[in-house]
């Protein structure tokens, strides 16, 4: 893997304040910054937060991860007091612009994030985070099918404990769809943040090298 070129990207949500609050985002991030480090031969990563639509983020890169995740990867609690209240982080002034905690669209994220995408790039491994993520119709599919002739692999991760519908179109696309190659969904052993991440990365990793290994 690493004799060859990879772009790394990475998509949170932002319908949802509890992954920011615990931690979880926070995880996610610091796994795709390793995976950047090790894949990427600029060693970064294209981030992304969508809700209604995706919305571009600062590069991440390993070295500065921690100060990454304090602007755009983690949220404290929502104050009880006033004067429990902390300065904002970056993440939270721009809650209006992004439509944090509001309606979430699979779909729309998928066909902005490939649309930024340049048409003769490197194999490009889309981390597509999730958490309770309901999409309704068939717009996700007709996404993913649209990118299906793309050098893009994407690959979904999250809580699958959450009763996210997306769950079930990826399951099915791999019988109904199966000229859509380039879709794989992580499930882990248990949650993301008690696997090691060894295991996470050998799991993401081999699913990618896979498809990777059948571009022409």
């Amino acid at each position: 893997m690493r004799e060859n070129s990879t772009r790394v990207v990475l998509a949170v949500p932002g319908a949802h304040r509890h992954p920011f609050e615990v931690g979880t985002v926070a995880d996610v991030v610091r796994r795709a910054a390793v995976l950047g480090q090790f894949l990427s031969p600029a060693s970064e990563v294209d981030s992304w937060i969508y809700t209604s639509r995706a919305h571009r983020l600062p590069v991440l890169r390993l070295p500065d991860v921690a100060r990454w995740i304090a602007d755009w990867g983690m949220l404290p609690p929502e104050a009880l007091l006033t004067g429990d209240a902390v300065p904002p982080s970056l993440l939270a002034r721009e809650s209006e612009r992004f439509g944090l905690f509001d309606a979430e669209d699979a779909a729309a994220a998928v066909e902005g994030i490939a649309a930024a995408l340049p048409e003769d790039e490197v194999p490009v491994l889309v981390l597509f985070f999730f958490w309770g993520l309901h999409s309704e119709g068939p717009a996700l599919a007709d996404q993913l099918d649209a990118a299906s002739g793309r050098r893009v692999f994407w690959q979904f991760l999250g809580d699958t404990g959450t009763g996210s519908s997306v769950l079930d179109d990826l399951d099915a696309l791999r019988s109904r769809a199966p000229h859509i190659r380039n879709v794989s969904l992580y499930r882990g052993w248990e949650s993301m943040e008690g696997t090691p991440e060894y295991l996470f990365h050998r799991a993401v990793l081999k699913s990618f090298a896979r498809w990777r290994k059948s571009l022409p």
